[in-house]
């Protein structure tokens, strides 16, 4: 989730023209659901609010006023990086305003349009933590389909080293199966070509323990998810969908039990 705060001093002192025309940018941002878009109530003490609702009559001002009167309200005024990051301690954070030449706020936490919104996104996609890293997984892994336990596996890592390494191997697995482009899913190859190690189970342990390594599909039905992925003391196990070129992960923790174990 990420916060924009639109910032009083970007929209203060400006032609009126220039704050409809700045205004409008910001309304067609195309903001993902689980983004909040927020204002102090100081906004209205602006003369620029005071002409706005002077030409309400106009469909145009009243498209603008609307935008700002859905924003959430903050009894903060943030006007650094440092202090809504202090608030929002777990979200990526910005601001949203029209003219951000006297302010310090940098240039990738500027949001003056779509374009800006959409570059802030994608540079802070990869700030990843075990709290947002559900509502990201789609962006950051398209290919990979989480199913099973594992929102909950995830989650249980917390901020830890297993974290960062699972993110690693996902972002490995990721580019492998993104240039799957034809045939069965091969591991051997993907092997011989990525820093992974994956490898199915032995028959011995699939006929003892098959069923701990069965796990329930997003929509519906069961697989077995023998093909896995070896990082220290974690394992990823995983099911290739020949028809689709996806690959489904059901479960990554601790070691399962195997014959050997």
């Amino acid at each position: 989730m990420s916060n924009f705060f639109l910032l009083n001093e970007t929209i203060d002192k400006i032609d009126y023209n220039c704050f409809k025309n700045g205004m409008n940018e910001l309304i067609v941002i195309d903001k993902d659901n689980d983004d909040i878009f927020i204002k102090h109530p100081s906004i209205y003490n602006l003369p620029l609010l005071e002409e706005l609702y002077i030409n309400y009559s106009s469909q145009e001002e009243q498209v603008i006023g609307l935008f700002i009167e859905q924003l959430e309200v903050s009894n903060i005024y943030f006007n650094d990086t440092s202090q809504i990051d202090s608030h929002f301690s777990d979200d990526n954070n910005g601001f949203l305003g029209i003219n951000f030449q006297l302010t310090q706020i940098e240039i990738i936490r500027q949001i003056k349009n779509n374009i800006d919104y959409c570059a802030f996104n994608d540079f802070f996609l990869w700030n990843v933590t075990f709290r947002d890293f559900w509502i990201k997984k789609e962006r950051l892994f398209p290919n990979l389909i989480m199913c099973g336990q594992v929102k909950n596996q995830i989650a249980s890592c917390g901020n830890s080293a297993h974290f960062n390494q699972i993110i690693e191997k996902l972002k490995l697995l990721e580019d492998a199966v993104a240039n799957w482009v034809s045939g069965n899913f091969s591991y051997s190859q993907i092997n011989n070509n990525y820093a992974l190690r994956i490898s199915p189970e032995s028959t011995s342990t699939m006929n003892k323990y098959g069923n701990e390594r069965r796990f329930s599909l997003p929509n519906g039905g069961t697989e077995l998810f023998e093909l896995h992925i070896k990082t220290g003391d974690l394992r990823f196990h995983f099911f290739p969908d020949n028809q689709t070129r996806k690959v489904y992960i059901g479960y990554i923790g601790n070691h399962l039990p195997t014959i050997s174990n």
